[in-house]
């Protein structure tokens, strides 16, 4: 495996698709009580390769992590902490075909016509491959050890690192809102 493309699938960054939207999904354990939880640690994740492969892009994820977690109301604790935090990404490359037609004519006649109309036209298929990114975030309970909540991003990736950092803050920034939103509701 090319170490380059998983990097690259920590996010997703709609440049080279413009109709591409990042996509962005919550779920949460609606029984949890999201009032209790006062802090977080890391817990390493065993599938997880960003940190050897691509430090800078996990230095971003987790860095934007820890922001919003903070905004939340969230202290880090990694002796006794309420919430643990993993993420993982992944990656795959997709194609997309775009079809352009050319031609001229006029419309239907009622005689013999060689071109059925008078409409002579061609068209073009092009294929376009591009890497797309998925960001998993899942907190967990460190009493329960039961997964509370999960946010994913997926969106196609870019290789700019100035939009790649904008895009994982964006990603989590939506993640955490469903998050926030809940956690404050009880303060």
């Amino acid at each position: 495996m090319r170490v380059f493309p998983l990097a690259l699938g920590a996010i997703g960054l709609v440049l080279a698709l413009p109709a591409s939207a990042q996509t962005v999904h919550v779920d949460y354990d609606r029984s949890a009580n999201f009032d209790s939880y006062r802090t977080f640690a890391w817990a390493k994740a065993p599938d997880n390769r960003m940190p050897g492969e691509s430090p800078l892009t996990h230095s971003r994820i987790k860095n934007a992590i820890e922001h919003h977690l903070a905004e939340a109301g969230l202290v880090e604790n990694t002796e006794e902490p309420d919430l643990y935090v993993t993420y993982h990404t992944s990656s795959k490359e997709e194609v997309s075909f775009h079809t352009s037609s050319f031609g001229a004519g006029y419309g239907p006649s009622w005689g013999w016509d060689p071109y059925w109309g008078g409409r002579m036209s061609t068209s073009t298929t092009t294929a376009h491959s591009y890497e797309r990114g998925t960001l998993v975030v899942d907190l967990w309970d460190a009493d329960s050890k039961q997964m509370v909540w999960r946010g994913t991003a997926s969106a196609v990736v870019s290789s700019n690192p100035e939009k790649e950092e904008k895009q994982i803050y964006k990603a989590i920034q939506k993640m955490v809102k469903t998050f926030d939103k809940k956690y404050r509701k009880g303060r």
